[in-house]
């Protein structure tokens, strides 16, 4: 069976998302995505933070201890965060529905974007996978690899550097690059041309197209 990644009719982009908190009534802070275009592209790295709604703030969980993980405090996202409509349409514009959206936590994702696009009134045009989906055809020695790589590169439980941590490592383990340099990866513009950049209406990818 041919790699995903190996797929030129697909892009591949890894997606995380920081949040408040852990269970209900937790809400999505930040969301990353790493764009893979390819053996010979750098990832494209983005990032967004999410102001939160009015609802979230008062009937939501804020969790000092989550806080103390992504180190992203209250007044930060009120401050500095982006509208929950703008996230959702540089999400949606950046995405696309030929992407292949791959997280390591998609039950949680999928949860708080959930939350995102319902507050956006928007709908999400991608759908997630489980991170795994893309190693599936992974030899034992390159899930071994892979395991390693991860094991010694501590998430930084940012949206964006989580994004590319998983990216890179795979990259790494799949066609032998890149390095732990990340310096020549490149942001992404704002809904820009991109790789993975799509104007088509949404058509959701399901496990059995891959």
């Amino acid at each position: 069976m041919k790699n995903i990644l190996n797929r030129s009719y697909w892009n591949v982009a890894i997606l995380d998302v920081e949040a408040s908190a852990l269970g209900p009534g937790s809400f999505p802070i930040e969301v990353g995505v790493a764009l893979v275009c390819g053996p010979s592209e750098p990832i494209g790295v983005g990032a967004k933070l999410i102001r939160p709604i009015t609802d979230w703030i008062e009937t939501g969980v804020w969790s000092k201890s989550s806080e103390a993980v992504h180190d992203i405090p209250l007044n930060v996202v009120e401050r500095e965060g982006e509208p929950v409509e703008k996230v959702c349409d540089w999400l949606n514009g950046l995405l696309g529905s030929n992407t292949i959206v791959a997280t390591d936590a998609p039950g949680y994702d999928q949860d708080w974007l959930d939350t995102l696009f319902d507050a956006a009134g928007l709908e999400q045009q991608f759908r997630i996978f489980d991170f795994q989906v893309l190693t599936r055809d992974f030899s034992a020695d390159q899930h071994r690899h892979l395991e390693y790589l991860l094991r010694h590169d501590t998430a930084p439980h940012r949206a964006a550097d989580d994004a590319l941590r998983l990216a890179s490592k795979l990259m790494e383990t799949h066609w032998g690059h890149p390095s732990t340099d990340h310096s020549a990866n490149a942001e992404i513009p704002e809904l820009s041309e991109h790789c993975v950049a799509s104007s088509c209406p949404a058509t959701f990818l399901s496990y059995a197209d891959m």
